[in-house]
C-alpha cells in the first residue's frame, strides 16, 4: 500500500505530522511519501508545493488578503498543485495533517477528498471554531462561534467573521467523504458535540506514539544533569518556555513567584529563551532554548524531578507522555486533553485551570515528598508503555487504511461484484 501525507513542513512537528511514519510504517508493508508546503529535508521521498521565489511571494500575499478580509484557509491554491504530484496520482490513501496551517483552500477539500481514499488527523480543534486553533475558555464553538469575543488568538481576524467562517465549513464538510483521527478523549467528545463535527461519521480515536527507548526511565539522573549543567542536589522543574498563550507559561512564572522555595531550586526550560527573568533572583534558570537534537532532548526529562504543563489548551500533549515515559510526575490544569492523557487524578495531577496557586501547592508537595514524585512517575512509565506504544499506534494507522481503501474499493465495485 502506498500512503501520502500532507501536511504544512516535514521537518518541525515531525514526530506526528507524517514524516516519521515514512520509515516507521515500512514494517507494515506501507510505502510513504509526503508533500508539504516547506521543505527542510533532503528526503527524497518529500515533495514541496512552494517552489521558488514567485510561489513564497504569491503565499505571503495570499496571507496578507485573508488577514486584511478576516478570511482563514479560503484562497490558497495548492491543493490543485498537489492533485497533479506523482505522489498524490500514486497514493492508495491520502493522510492530511496540519492542513490548516495556510496549506490548502477549503475549498479544495470536498474535491480533494473525493479523487483519493483520504484520513483527516485533527491535531487541534480548528476544524470546529470559526477562526481559531484553540477556542480555551470560549463556547462559541458550540453554536456557531457568533459573536467571536477572541479575535486576536490564532489565526486572528480584523473584523468579526468567524460565524461566517462557520458556516462556510459547515456547508463544505456537508457529506464530506473522509475519516478523521483525533489523538485524546478530550478531542473525541469536541468533535461529537460539535456542530461541525456531528457531520463526520467516522471519527477515530487514535493516541500518537512513543518511541520509549528515546525516554529510558533508567536513565541516570546525576550523569543527565551533569551534561546539562543542572545542580545535582536542586529540586528540579521542567517547563516549556513559549510565548504562545495556549502553552500558559504566565501561570507557571507566577506560581513560581508565589514564594521563595524551601530548598534551593533549579527551573530548566526548552523551546524559547528569555522569558523567565522574574524568576532570577529566586530560582537558578537554565534555558536550553530549541533542542532538536534527538540525544540531548530526552535528558532534559530525566534531569528533572516534575514536568510543570501548565497549557491553557491542548489537545494531546506529546510533552506529558515523553515525561511519563521519563518516569516524571506531570501538574497540568483541567479542561484540556492532558488530564485524561495523563490519566489524572491517580498518575497525573490536574489542578484547576489557570489557577496559578493550585500549581504552586502541588509543586510544593511533590518537593517535600520523593516517594509521591517516584509512584507516579513509575505509574505514568508504565500507562506509557501500554497505552502510548509507538508499535500500538503504527499498528492502529495501518488497520486505519486498511479499512478505509477496503470501503472505497466496495464502493467502486460494480453491483453484484461483491459475491465474486
Amino acid at each position: 500500500m502506498k500512503v501520502l501525507h500532507v501536511t504544512d513542513a516535514d521537518l518541525p512537528a515531525r514526530h506526528f505530522n507524517g514524516f516519521d511514519l515514512l520509515d516507521d510504517l515500512a514494517g507494515h508493508g506501507i510505502a510513504g511519501s509526503q508533500v508539504v508546503l516547506r521543505k527542510f529535508s533532503n528526503d527524497p521521498r518529500v515533495t514541496t508545493l512552494l517552489r521558488g521565489p514567485a510561489d513564497e511571494e504569491l503565499q505571503e500575499r495570499l496571507l496578507q488578503v485573508e488577514r486584511r478580509h478576516s478570511m482563514d484557509g479560503l484562497l490558497f491554491p495548492w491543493g490543485r498543485l498537489l492533485a497533479q504530484t506523482p505522489e498524490f496520482e500514486d497514493a492508495d490513501v491520502v493522510h492530511y495533517h496540519l492542513i490548516h496551517k495556510h496549506v490548502l483552500s477549503l475549498y479544495d477539500i470536498r474535491w480533494l477528498f473525493g479523487l483519493k481514499p483520504s484520513v483527516w488527523t485533527f491535531h487541534d480543534p480548528w476544524p470546529l471554531t470559526g477562526h481559531c486553533i484553540h477556542p480555551m475558555e470560549s463556547t462559541g464553538w458550540l453554536t456557531g462561534c457568533a459573536p467571536c469575543p477572541y479575535l486576536r488568538r490564532e489565526f486572528p481576524m480584523a473584523d468579526d467573521r468567524a460565524s461566517e467562517m462557520f458556516e462556510i465549513k459547515h456547508r463544505i464538510y456537508a457529506d464530506l467523504d473522509v475519516d478523521v483521527v483525533v489523538a485524546s478523549p478530550w478531542l473525541l467528545d469536541m468533535v461529537r458535540r460539535s456542530p461541525l463535527g456531528s457531520t463526520f461519521p467516522n471519527v477515530h480515536l487514535i493516541p500518537f506514539g512513543l518511541d520509549t527507548r528515546r525516554f529510558a526511565a533508567d536513565q541516570d539522573k546525576n550523569e543527565s544533569r551533569r551534561r546539562l549543567g543542572v545542580p545535582v542536589g536542586d529540586f528540579v522543574v521542567l517547563v516549556r518556555e513559549s510565548s504562545w498563550e495556549a502553552k500558559g507559561l504566565q501561570h507557571a512564572i507566577a506560581a513560581l513567584e508565589m514564594r521563595t522555595p524551601n530548598s534551593p531550586t533549579t527551573v530548566l526550560t526548552v523551546d524559547e529563551r528569555g522569558l523567565l527573568s522574574a524568576l532570577a533572583s529566586e530560582y537558578r534558570l537554565i534555558e536550553l532554548g530549541w533542542v532538536d537534537d534527538d540525544e540531548l532532548y530526552p535528558l532534559a526529562f530525566s534531569a528533572c524531578d516534575v514536568f510543570l504543563m501548565p497549557s491553557l489548551a491542548e489537545s494531546f500533549g506529546l510533552m506529558a507522555i515523553e515525561a511519563m515515559a521519563a518516569g516524571r510526575p506531570v501538574v497540568c490544569f483541567e479542561g484540556t486533553a492532558l488530564p485524561a492523557v495523563t490519566h489524572a487524578p491517580e498518575c497525573g495531577i490536574a489542578v484547576p485551570w489557570a489557577d496559578a496557586a493550585a500549581l504552586r501547592a502541588q509543586l510544593d508537595r511533590l518537593a517535600a515528598d520523593p516517594s509521591e514524585r517516584n509512584r507516579r512517575g513509575n505509574l505514568g512509565r508504565a500507562i506509557v508503555a501500554t497505552e502510548y506504544a509507538h508499535e500500538h499506534y503504527l499498528d492502529a494507522l495501518a488497520g486505519l487504511y486498511e479499512s478505509v481503501l477496503t470501503r472505497h474499493d466496495r464502493r467502486r465495485r460494480p453491483a453484484g461484484d461483491d459475491a465474486a
